[in-house]
């Protein structure tokens, strides 16, 4: 029996060191430079790289049009993504930040918003939505998944999120920067799994200005650590990305 238990246990190990070599590092990008093609298709009108950030700002226009929308070049399914965000504060108007995942070109896409404590509407809540295409009416809020964060999210502060994709569950988590340890902000199911793949995006509007910066993306939910603060910009190891 002990044999039978050490060739268990072994084999488990080999297992698990096969998935994690076999992770991969879909995104690391620390904005310096101009924006990646290999990443991004972007946005001309409201993206901008500016100081080694990626600037999400319009200063028209009422979020419906397609200018309003950025999107990414890299499909995904399951996955980890970890980034750091700054909302500003124009003309005292607090900025909310909306990240879309999962999203097509077509306007399918899962939607976070994250509207700051001192922000209009729901403050200090990360809001969940979805769309299914160019029918606005499709645009709807997951209204029974709206959390409050475990702390005041503010405008002029930067703070990091890391957001879970396992099939069709997802996590929230969220710190302010230079903390160790990320705090559960929410996790939900879409039971209907409308959007199982699909790209990174931004969603803006003439009252919406934020930064974005160090992101990283995953293709497994795990490969994102809860607990580790990388020391400076992308220190990441670079012989994690796939051969």
């Amino acid at each position: 029996m002990r044999k039978i238990a050490i060739l268990v246990a072994l084999l488990i190990s080999v297992l698990f060191l096969y998935q994690m070599s076999h992770a991969e590092l879909l995104v690391a990008d620390d904005f310096e430079g101009k924006l990646k093609n290999k990443y991004w298709k972007g946005q001309d009108e409201s993206w901008k790289v500016k100081g080694g950030k990626l600037e999400i700002h319009r200063l028209a226009g009422d979020g419906n049009g397609e200018v309003d929308f950025g999107y990414g070049l890299i499909d995904f399914e399951d996955f980890g993504l970890r980034l750091d965000f700054y909302l500003f504060d124009d003309d005292d108007f607090p900025s909310k930040m909306e990240l879309l995942f999962r999203a097509n070109i077509d306007y399918h896409f899962y939607q976070l918003i994250i509207t700051p404590a001192n922000g209009f509407g729901r403050p200090n809540s990360a809001r969940w939505y979805k769309r299914e295409g160019n029918d606005r009416g499709t645009w709807n809020e997951y209204r029974d998944f709206r959390a409050e964060f475990p702390f005041p999210i503010l405008t002029k502060e930067w703070y990091t999120l890391a957001l879970l994709g396992d099939a069709n569950t997802f996590q929230l988590h969220v710190k302010k920067q230079g903390e160790l340890v990320f705090q559960k902000v929410s996790e939900w199911t879409d039971v209907k799994n409308l959007h199982p793949k699909g790209v990174l995006g931004f969603h803006t509007n003439q009252l919406q200005h934020y930064y974005i910066d160090n992101l990283y993306l995953y293709d497994k939910p795990n490969e994102v650590s809860l607990a580790v603060e990388p020391n400076g910009k992308l220190a990441v190891t670079w012989a994690e990305l796939k051969k």
